[in-house]
């Protein structure tokens, strides 16, 4: 066929595709509605498999398996040298074929051939550079009638777009040795001609955005190289100015340093410019053209000050936090300052290093932040970077950005959302896809973008590393702390109901009396008395000038705080309290390791997350240390100072009434000698019942100086005379409180000193400052006329301290006024009270240092230890010369430089030995290296301490990655300390297994082994859907106190609460009454029957519930006979009776106890309600944990047991209804292959005609072989723990007798085609499944009561001992199942062979079509009617053709030949015209070495010595033009011939090392390929022929793994024909697609003949 008649035949294909279309619409329709008709009537065939097919209670549930890793090397990159540490990649990217190479790189070749970057990050940057040659689809515009902007039709399904590079034309030297045309290079051969003819007549558009690439490698694998890599890339190519953003300053060193290593050092000198550095301010200079300058916002003040020096060209350095910034004089973002530097035609490098710092974004249909939506500042100023610069070649750089769909909003240049894809409305519709596939959508993405080669996600292998637990790293003494602060909290839990319930109290009687002030109504005498005791004004001005009105309403807000505010505060601080005693509860266990390691010849890092300094710096400031370095003998104790402010936050004292001295315990600086015969004047310092102040500085703004202040601590007047209280009417200053300052550390006003306003002002800010009188205290309190003159004085001539308050006192003989002075001194006693016994008892627990701070100085101090982290004080201990002592002081940190610089110099340290200690926080750990880097000094063997795990593995494995880095002598040795607070060793254990799988490498032993030691651990992501359900049925059971639950309590337990409850009935009970009523007894007042629930109000409606009032009464009689338990131990401990007669009593009445109603879920109900967990209502799983930190220890480890339990068995149930989403299935087998080749369709049309979706036929053997059944056996006995066996299965109260692992026999007599055996592997008691291995199925799970009451209960199943009987039933069994899966070869055993069709390629572009076609809607979850799939083959598969060879793959034999040339630089003459065309190299920029083209020769004679005489005129990859004489010329082609030579020796092609285009000449070759359709010509025009008009004959090896779907094996209708579903989707596709107009495999194919024809006249 000619080309002519090619083109004509493609015309006519197109313009009859309407025509098709509305013929095929009907039918499109009516099929659409039969399938999905037939879809729900249709019963599956006798052939069919459901999701169902593993339901059989015997035969247990598929396995859930784990992620593996192989051993990664690049697939299509030939050259460069290796990387220097193993890497590895989980096995569903490694399945997935990346994009042939097209992009040729111009570095200069030292940098590859000497190692400089490896083949993995050069692997890297070519396919970030080949991805940034692709625009992303546009939408339709009247511009651009049936295209999408740029050729491409508006329905694409793909965004990839071939584009030329926004540079000057690409450059080719002779000699290179390609037959192709330098016109070829300069084609788009996407697009027909005709379009691209007609594209060159339309009205030019705003520029299409260009795609971005994604650098997912793992922490250490060198991403600030790979980044530097792509700069000097980008550079060679021409392009001037680059953006480089990350999340530290720190990094801008670690920047230069890596483009120095690359040979640009005077370049990073020089041009390498840090923004947040910069003033404020236009970047660009005059010389540059006025055309990128942006104009300046309306309504903007002058600029007074402008950037100096040049920066026309560089690398724009920027921390997110400096992204943010704004000059508000000036209104001058950094934003617009960067964007105008760039300019509007900007296409260099915007590299987002750690881009998930931008993940918190909502985004509309355009792309543009949400208004009102959840949106951080930082990631609104990344998209909109992104938006003003289209052009602009994005690189996201993160190991953790991909974790969750919702953190890839910023990420819109990877084209997974927006036009011409599957989700056109933007990131929501992509959001909402995602989690309608489910778990396994993430996955299929990855591997669809590694496709496309828009990211690459490598690993370092921990191979080398070791890992270990460490636990009960928590001693006996920090159990005892921790557990005694749990039962502190309780009860400051249960008053502050109480305080809760009388604010609430508060309000109704204030709203009462302004209802009756609106009305004019008289007050009551009841209200007008709450009135005077409550009030609290203020209406005196006369205080304003010293800043005290301002306090009072600060004091007062915090006195009146709303409940709601109260419990989040309450809670927050719970949280902060027990997390950071958690961790200092290890600190003990991790200096012991420490010193053990030194001593061992390691050193040591200790990871944290947070250093807690915002804590302990105010709780040292709180304590006195401020900068002039106050000295104390011990750590201040952050958890102490920060209990103890929360206490008077929470429960802040009442006005202090006129006349009382404060308590001491307000300020623990003032001097305890109080001398209580002193003479005191109301105005002398609350604070210091000796009116004597400590001599400290004071702040100047309120005039506190000591010169003012006379010797009984009055403020003097303006003329020297001592004024009361130093204020007019007698009003009082505040003091300060230990548990109140909370300021920076550069203030200068002593922080004790009791008249200090700096100390009011942070007392005021915490709700604290309770000490001091209001402006009313000292005025009537009561304008009612019986207040007479005789009590005025007396209340101005005494003061009492605050405990010699008489608490008794008549108030019913007071006088209105002297009654209401009365109360508020009573209630401010008794406030007092319950403060002092909180804030004795926080003492008494004697809580820990600060861990860092204690960290730091035992293992040697600052001199010893490098800190690196994002504190700028700490505290210190010093030697006391006077003292002859350690002193500890707060002082700030220092170095050798600035202070932005103090973490480099640490890690210099570090690195370098003189430091064998370093402490790393997350805040300053980002793109740290502390690895034994081969380079540095410091070679011992890094031994990484985890003191404080995330509860994220991605964060945990980003900590862990600062010591396990590239190029390293020796892998880390980690130890996880691990305390006993619930849960933490189990996610630990997740943490380890995780890292430990990245070094396992024999993962199919793994799998055949069943050594699941771990099983379950891979679901510690427990805040999931299924951890949500299991949450809300356990709160649920509680909620209901039902009798069955999961786990139980010891008999400590039931002890315990009983007397929780004996004691709660002993104090309502009233000894003359004898109530029989359990609610008369329980009887609440009416302070009590309050909106917010009080303990009381919780007992009582807890007690009083039927099912547990028997239980209530009983506990009431047994109070009445003495039998409490609390007596029964007292009689045991005063000897009246025995130890063993106590216990005995005791059980009895535990016993008594349960038959009446208790059981553990009424325990787990008190427990709950202790740490604030309401069973009605609804938590995160999160929260729930959170909440559960307060409980004893004990108690927190049968909760998280409880909840632990609750999960398994939802995920066993889900599993149960074939509904469990697992994200990627493994297919498992004792044999799996691919059958033939696959079927092979493009589906996207001219506009994506490189994508291909593939389906594979895999065959299954799934039985597992009678040696293999042993070899498990045989591993399962030797790592299993001996357990005592008794008759009934039980071992004692609640506890259950194991399984053993062994082999089954089920003989059954209905069993006519012989016995059934099983292969049970019990693994260990932390899980509630045993693994269930069968000889026709394989592998599954089965719940393990299942097994004990169902198949050993009932006698189905018996255990053999002797192994050769079992074994010769299971070769039997397994000889007798070699038939397909759809035959049963006895009752309920089918066949082991089994057959799957997978969708496997591209499929993503696809996936809604392929949904829609499949009848899927997306609204039942489960009851999906695919999986996503690993099929990873048991034989390594032949390749595509019978020889073995594959098209794409062979290399032309010319290009072979040329790798072994032999290059001479002394033959490299030049002689003038000759030599247009060839190759040159230049030094530039420092050392580098650039290469260029000789583009003209000038014979001019200007050099008469130099032979020839004219001029070389040459031109540069970087843009570089220079004019050159003979010997230069000479020199610059000696220089090119020998960098081409060192390309080549490390593997790079000659024709690509002596090519300077973009494109490979690989690339231009292979798009000559002409595809193959399966269709003759014509039949590709018959509708009837479906699938089949788009498939072509598949070229290429097939594979040995591959990730996919899989549809269920059922039959289903479409149109008249019963087929199997996967064989409908593939219609359904096609049908849609035919109705779109989408061209044919054979259309496609004559296009490519039609274009080749072009190229070849256009070559003749």
């Amino acid at each position: 066929m000619s080309s002519a008649e090619a083109l004509a035949r493609l015309q006519a294909y197109m313009a009859s595709a309407a025509a098709a279309s509305a013929a095929a619409a009907s039918a499109a329709a009516a099929a659409t509605n039969a399938s999905q008709g037939d879809s729900k009537d249709t019963k599956p065939s006798a052939n069919n498999e459901t999701n169902n097919e593993t339901n059989n209670q015997e035969d247990g549930l598929e396995d859930e398996q784990e992620i593996t890793y192989n051993k990664y090397q690049p697939k299509k990159l030939s050259f460069g040298r290796p990387h220097p540490d193993p890497v590895v990649e989980n096995s569903t990217l490694g399945s997935v074929e990346p994009p042939d190479i097209t992009y040729n790189l111009v570095m200069p070749a030292d940098i590859i051939s000497e190692g400089k970057l490896s083949n993995l990050q050069l692997e890297a940057i070519v396919y970030g550079c080949q991805r940034h040659m692709v625009d992303l689809p546009r939408a339709p515009s009247s511009n651009t009638v049936g295209t999408a902007g740029d050729g491409r039709s508006a329905s694409a399904k793909e965004n990839v777009v071939p584009v030329k590079s926004d540079g000057e034309d690409g450059i080719k030297p002779g000699g290179g040795g390609s037959d192709v045309p330098q016109d070829d290079v300069k084609m788009n051969m996407d697009v027909p001609l005709d379009v691209m003819e007609e594209r060159q007549q339309q009205q030019v558009e705003p520029p299409a955005t260009r795609a971005g690439f994604l650098l997912g490698d793992g922490a250490g694998m060198g991403k600030g190289r790979t980044l530097a890599g792509f700069v000097v890339e980008n550079i060679a190519r021409g392009r001037k100015k680059h953006i480089w953003i990350s999340v530290s300053g720190d990094l801008y060193e670690d920047a230069k340093r890596d483009l120095s290593d690359l040979g640009l050092a005077d370049y990073a000198e020089k041009n390498c410019f840090n923004l947040g550095k910069l003033p404020y301010g236009s970047l660009v200079s005059a010389s540059s053209s006025t055309k990128s300058k942006k104009k300046a916002k309306k309504g903007k003040k002058s600029k007074s000050k402008q950037p100096t020096g040049n920066y026309d060209e560089g690398v724009m350095f920027s921390t997110y936090s400096a992204l943010i910034g704004k000059k508000t004089s000036t209104g001058e973002t950094r934003l617009e300052q960067l964007i105008e530097w760039c300019g509007e035609d900007f296409d260099g490098l915007i590299m987002l290093d750690e881009c998930h710092k931008a993940k918190t974004i909502e985004l509309d249909e355009n792309g543009n932040p949400k208004a009102g939506g959840a949106c951080s500042q930082t990631a609104a100023k990344v998209v909109e970077l992104q938006n003003s610069l289209p052009r602009a070649r994005v690189v996201y750089c993160s190991a953790t950005s991909v974790s969750e769909p919702k953190n890839l909003g910023f990420m819109s240049r990877l084209g997974l959302w927006g036009p011409g894809t599957e989700h056109p409305s933007g990131f929501g519709q992509f959001l909402k896809g995602i989690e309608r596939l489910g778990t396994g959508a993430m996955e299929l993405h990855a591997m669809h973008l590694k496709s496309i080669g828009a990211i690459c996600a490598r690993t370092l292998s921990y191979e080398d590393c070791e890992f270990a637990l460490v636990e009960n790293a928590s001693d006996k003494n920090a159990r005892e702390v921790y557990n005694s602060s749990a039962e502190l909290w309780g009860d400051l839990f249960v008053k502050l109901g109480e305080r809760c319930a009388d604010l609430k109290a508060g309000d109704k009687l204030e709203k009462r009396i302004r209802d009756l002030v609106d009305k004019g109504q008289e007050l009551p005498e009841e209200l007008l008395f709450y009135q005077n005791v409550h009030d609290i004004s203020d209406d005196d001005d006369s205080d304003d000038e010293d800043g005290i009105c301002e306090q009072r309403k600060l004091r007062r807000k915090f006195r009146d705080r709303k409940s709601k505010t109260l419990r989040g505060l309450f809670w927050s601080a719970h949280q902060r309290f027990f997390r950071s005693l958690c961790i200092a509860s290890k600190v003990n266990k991790a200096i012991e390791l420490s010193k053990e390691a030194i001593a061992d010849g390691k050193c040591v890092v200790i990871g944290l997350q947070s250093t807690g300094e915002a804590r302990a710096k105010g709780a040292a400031l709180a304590a006195g240390m401020n900068k002039d370095e106050i000295d104390f003998d011990a750590f201040v104790s952050a958890p102490n100072e920060d209990l103890k402010r929360i206490i008077m936050q929470l429960f802040p004292l009442p006005p202090k009434p006129a006349g009382v001295v404060a308590p001491e315990f307000l300020n623990v600086l003032k001097k305890e000698d109080v001398d209580d015969s002193s003479t005191f004047d109301e105005s002398s310092s609350d604070g210091n019942a000796s009116g004597r102040q400590p001599r400290r500085r004071a702040r100047a703004q309120v005039n506190y100086s000591e010169r003012d202040v006379d010797d009984e601590g009055n403020l003097r007047g303006k003329r020297g005379r001592s004024q009361p209280g130093g204020r007019k009417n007698g009003k009082k200053r505040r003091s300060s409180s230990s548990a109140s300052i909370d300021m920076s550390d550069d203030e200068s006003a002593s922080l004790g000193s009791e008249d200090s306003d700096e100390s009011s002002i942070g007392t005021a800010d915490l709700g604290l400052g309770d000490d001091t009188e209001d402006s009313s205290d000292d005025e009537d309190v009561n304008p009612a006329k019986e207040e007479d003159k005789e009590f005025k004085a007396e209340k101005k001539s005494r003061r009492i301290p605050w405990n010699e308050i008489d608490m008794n006192a008549d108030e019913n003989s007071m006088r209105f006024g002297k009654r209401v002075d009365y109360r508020r001194m009573k209630n401010y006693r008794k406030a007092c009270e319950m403060v002092k016994v909180w804030l004795d008892s926080v003492d008494k627990l004697e809580l820990p240092a600060n861990p860092l701070d204690r960290l730091l100085n035992e293992l040697g101090g600052p001199d010893k230890v490098a800190e690196l982290t994002g504190r700028k004080a700490r505290q210190v201990q010093r030697y006391d010369v006077h003292e002859d002592k350690m002193k500890v002081v707060y002082e700030k940190r220092k170095g050798e430089g600035r202070l932005d610089q103090i973490n480099i110099e640490e890690k210099n340290h570090f690195q370098n030995g003189d430091k064998l200690i370093a402490i790393l926080s997350e805040a300053a750990s980002t793109g740290i290296s502390l690895q034994a880097d081969k380079r540095v000094r410091n070679q011992r063997r890094r031994f990484h301490i985890t003191l404080e795990l995330p509860w994220s593995a991605d964060k945990a494995i980003q900590q862990l990655g600062r010591t396990h880095r590239s190029n390293q002598s020796s892998g880390p040795q980690y130890r996880f300390l691990i305390s006993d607070v619930g849960g933490e060793s189990r996610f630990a254990s997740a943490v380890a297994k995780r890292l430990a799988l990245l070094g396992a490498l024999t993962q199919g032993d793994r799998r055949a082994t069943g050594s699941a030691n771990n099983l379950g651990l891979s679901n510690f992501d427990m805040d999931n859907d299924y951890g949500r359900k299991a949450l809300k049925k356990m709160l649920t059971e509680i909620n209901n106190k039902s009798t069955n639950a999961l786990v139980d309590g010891s008999e400590n337990e039931y002890s315990n609460i009983i007397q929780v409850i004996d004691r709660h009935l002993t104090e309502k009970m009233d000894d003359e009454a004898d109530f029989n009523d359990i609610e008369d007894i329980l009887a609440l007042s009416d302070a009590d029957k309050r909106e917010e629930q009080t303990k009381d109000h919780y007992m009582y409606c807890l007690l009083t519930n039927a099912g547990l009032q028997r239980l209530a009464m009983n506990r009431v009689t047994a109070i009445r006979e003495g039998r409490s338990i609390a007596e029964l131990l007292n009689s045991a401990t005063e000897g009246t009776v025995s130890m063993e007669t106590a216990k005995t009593k005791i059980d009895a009445e535990i016993e008594a106890a349960k038959e009446a109603g208790l059981n553990f879920n009424v325990m787990c109900n008190m427990w709950l309600y202790d740490v604030g967990v309401d069973c009605n209502d609804t938590y995160t799983v999160s929260k729930f944990l959170n909440r559960c930190l307060g409980l004893r220890l004990n108690k927190q480890r049968l909760m998280t047991n409880y909840f632990l339990k609750h999960l398994e068995s939802e995920i066993y149930a889900a599993k149960s209804a074939g509904q469990y989403d697992v994200g990627i299935v493994q297919l498992q087998g004792n044999k799996i292959e691919l059958v033939g080749k696959p079927r092979t369709f493009c589906f996207g049309g001219v506009d994506a005609k490189d994508e291909r979706v593939h389906v594979y036929q895999v065959a299954v053997d799934s039985g597992v072989t009678t040696e293999t059944a042993i070899e498990m056996y045989e591993e399962a006995k030797a790592t299993e723990h001996p357990q005592p066996v008794s008759r009934n299965g039980f071992l004692g109260r609640g506890v259950r007798a194991d399984i053993v692992s062994g082999f089954y026999i089920d003989d059954r007599p209905y069993l006519r085609g012989g016995k059934k055996v099983f292969l049970v592997i019990n693994p260990g008691p932390h899980s509630q499944h045993c693994i269930v291995i069968r000889p026709n199925t394989g592998r599954t799970t089965l719940n393990k009561d299942d097994i004990r009451y169902t198949n050993l209960g009932q006698n189905k199943w018996r255990l053999e001992m002797n192994v050769d009987r079992a074994t010769a039933v299971w070769e039997r069994e397994f000889n007798l199942a070699d038939r397909p899966y759809s035959e049963e070869y006895q009752f309920s055993c089918k066949g082991r062979m089994r057959e799957y069709y997978i969708f496997a390629g591209q499929i993503v572009p696809i996936l809604n079509r392929m949904l829609r076609a499949s009848g899927y809607s997306g609204e039942d979850k489960d009851k999906k009617p695919f999986s996503v799939v690993r099929v990873e083959t048991t034989e390594t598969s032949n390749s595509g053709d019978e020889n073995g060879s594959t098209t794409e793959s062979s290399a032309p034999e010319d290009e072979n030949a040329a790798m072994d040339l032999e290059y001479d630089s002394t033959s490299a003459k030049v002689s003038g015209k000759n030599d247009v065309g060839r190759g040159v190299a230049r030094t530039m920029l420092g050392k580098s070495l650039f290469r260029g083209v000789i583009t003209k020769y000038k014979d001019t004679k200007e050099n008469p010595s130099e032979s020839p005489s004219g001029t070389f005129f040459t031109k540069f990859t970087n843009g570089t033009m220079l004019k050159m004489d003979a010997s230069q010329a000479k020199a610059s082609r000696i220089a090119f011939e020998k960098e081409a030579k060192k390309l080549v020796e490390v593997g790079v092609p000659q024709v690509d090392a002596t090519s300077l285009e973009e494109q490979t000449v690989t690339a231009l070759r292979r798009k000559h390929i002409v595809r193959e359709p399966v269709l003759e010509d014509e039949e590709d025009e018959d509708p009837e022929n479906y699938e089949q008009i788009f498939e072509e004959v598949y070229q290429g090896a097939i594979p040995d793994g591959i990730v996919g779907l899989r549809f269920d094996n059922r039959d289903v209708k479409f149109k008249d024909m019963v087929v199997p579903l996967w064989e409908r989707v593939l219609m359904g596709v096609a049908q849609q697609l035919i109705v779109d107009g989408v061209e044919s495999a054979r259309a496609l194919a004559s296009l490519e003949k039609a274009e080749n024809f072009e190229l070849k006249s256009k070559k003749v």
